[in-house]
């Protein structure tokens, strides 16, 4: 009896071992599931800091873009405002030369005119002293060389107001 006894309690055993169904354990699954869900959300967080790093760089490349495009501009119109004061002086220069060939033509023709009244003054002298017979063919020489050297410089005078007559046209 002992071997069915111990036959009996071997299969009841055995049937008990083999009818019994496997347990999952639910806490582990949950865990799982947890660990899962918390390499998912591990993911999620990685992309978007990559997309906010992304798009920061995108911002800064933009932002020194910018500030590059800022700073052209800054250097094109300080070249800008060069090349306009350049300019200015260029034109101030101009009309300070025309306005100095301008009182140039003006002391010319003042000169010209102070020289041409001396010489008819001298003219009229020497006529006067000549109708008298006051005057001596060394003397009537001598007036005579005065008046030459009178018309002389008028004649200088005259090329010097043309020469500036010419340069106030070529400045004009």
């Amino acid at each position: 009896m002992k071997i069915k006894f111990l036959f009996l309690l071997t299969f009841l055993s055995l049937q008990l071992t083999f009818a019994q169904e496997i347990v999952i354990d639910s806490i582990k699954i949950k865990q799982e599931n947890l660990l899962k869900e918390q390499q998912k959300n591990e993911k999620e967080r990685i992309k978007s800091e990559e997309k906010i790093i992304k798009e920061q760089q995108k911002a800064e490349k933009e932002r020194q873009r910018a500030l590059n495009d800022a700073e052209k501009a800054k250097k094109e119109a300080e070249k800008a405002q060069k090349r306009a004061e350049k300019e200015l002086k260029k034109v101030e220069k101009k009309v300070a030369e025309r306005e100095k060939a301008k009182k140039n033509v003006e002391k010319s023709k003042n000169r010209i005119l102070s020289n041409q009244k001396d010489l008819e003054k001298d003219k009229e002298k020497f006529e006067k002293l000549r109708k008298k017979g006051k005057l001596t063919s060394e003397e009537e020489l001598k007036w005579r060389e005065k008046i030459l050297k009178k018309e002389n410089k008028t004649l200088e005078l005259q090329i010097d107001l043309e020469k500036a007559e010419n340069k106030l046209k070529k400045l004009e």
